[in-house]
């Protein structure tokens, strides 16, 4: 009886762990609706995005590219950034606001996590950023780091429009500073809307 007891509650626990798997986020993002999309996203700065540091506020129009290389079934859909530019409209990754230059060291990679119907959160590791002005360097680095929220075609309207990736984050300092930029996060505020695809929906 005892065994049989402990066999039972094995089969409950292993019940309980398939629900959980079957309800974990299965991730995939799709152009044209319900068509999984493994190419390249595009997406632009809404205005300026802005970096709040203890020592400034900088404003700059801002893109971002990436490609989808990993999806699916208890996969986290995320991929390398291949261009994070920071600057004016035609003179990107230059001047910004104020006489601050902004420059991306390394772009790192996204991940895009499933949360609701339309919606997803959104997690960079490895980008790190340089903000510069009079010989003065502050360098910012995610990791693993909480940015924000995709808001997919379904949000749209009419749906079907373009998504839009909403960033607010606080981004570490990182060792490689300047003594003078103080010792917190630079925030990380804007809209970004996605060019390409010119649609884009976020599965389960």
């Amino acid at each position: 009886m005892k065994y049989v007891k402990i066999l039972g509650l094995l089969a409950v626990a292993a019940a309980a762990l398939m629900a959980f798997a079957g309800s974990a986020s299965a991730a995939t993002l799709t152009s044209p609706e319900n068509v999984t999309y493994t190419g390249e996203i595009h997406a632009t700065s809404e205005g300026h995005a802005k970096l709040e540091n203890p020592v400034a506020k900088i404003e700059c129009h801002s893109t971002v590219k990436g490609t989808v290389e990993k999806h699916g079934t208890g996969v986290t859909v995320g991929g390398a950034i291949s261009e994070l530019l920071w600057g004016t409209e035609g003179s990107l990754n230059g001047k910004c606001t104020n006489s601050w230059h902004v420059t991306t060291v390394t772009a790192g990679s996204l991940e895009v996590h499933y949360k609701a119907p339309g919606e997803g959160t959104l997690t960079s590791t490895g980008a790190t950023v340089d903000t510069t002005r009079l010989g003065v360097t502050c360098t910012y680095r995610t990791n693993e780091t909480h940015i924000g929220t995709l808001t997919d075609s379904s949000k749209t309207v009419p749906a079907g429009g373009t998504a839009t990736l909403h960033v607010s984050a606080s981004i570490p300092l990182h060792s490689e500073s300047s003594g003078l930029c103080g010792s917190g996060n630079a925030k990380w505020e804007g809209s970004y809307s996605v060019l390409t695809p010119m649609s884009l929906w976020i599965d389960q």
